[in-house]
């Protein structure tokens, strides 16, 4: 083989894994995410409870960044993807590393609403543990709308299961963080959920 040959095989071959790695990045991308806040909290830590509402507010973050929306849920291209907080923040002072991010192209922004009657405009509705019996007397009553629904479930005995009215919550398996999905109120309400993101979480579904 001339040296030439070398030269022009050796640019094939590394075009080849350029292409590759750029088809599995979202794969990558998500996992690293994801698992670098899988870690253990650590209890004796000062700043312990801003730590875990860090680690929130990435799960929140990593997770609308593999889902999908119908076209039908923007009104334009430019539109804001809104992430409403349900009465109250859980996430608290942390709520500033998702304000701004970029999802599937579109900025964050955030918003309060006191009421479902108010989410006409929400893409994405944060609702913490002490909110979740308002929020599901209200959502018995709501349409099925393209409005991705997360609870904040770690500071509570509450488990997600297939009748909820909630799509994704955020669980505490001992002294991790991980996230379960409802898979039959997501596609109710039109959403998609990643093959990727579905292998990382704890999957709840009433499926046949």
């Amino acid at each position: 083989m001339t040296e030439r040959s070398i030269r022009k095989d050796t640019k094939t071959r590394g075009g080849g894994f350029k292409t590759n790695l750029r088809l599995c990045r979202p794969r990558i991308e998500l996992i690293v995410a994801l698992a670098w806040f899988l870690f253990t909290v650590n209890a004796a830590a000062d700043n312990q409870s801003d730590r875990v509402d860090r680690i929130k507010a990435a799960f929140v973050l990593n997770i609308a960044r593999f889902v999908s929306w119908p076209p039908e849920a923007f009104e334009s291209k430019d539109e804001h993807l809104l992430l409403c907080l349900y009465r109250s923040n859980p996430i608290h002072q942390a709520v500033d590393l998702i304000q701004g991010e970029m999802v599937s192209g579109r900025h964050v922004s955030i918003a309060r609403v006191d009421s479902l009657t108010e989410n006409d405009s929400c893409h994405i509705l944060l609702i913490a543990h002490n909110e979740l019996q308002s929020y599901l007397k209200e959502a018995r009553f709501g349409p099925a709308i393209p409005l991705l629904t997360i609870a904040d479930l770690t500071e509570s005995d509450t488990l997600l299961h297939a009748g909820s009215d909630i799509m994704i919550g955020l669980v505490r398996n001992d002294t991790r963080i991980g996230f379960a999905i409802n898979l039959t109120r997501s596609r109710q309400a039109g959403l998609k959920m990643s093959s990727q993101l579905l292998k990382l979480a704890t999957i709840v579904d009433d499926a046949p």
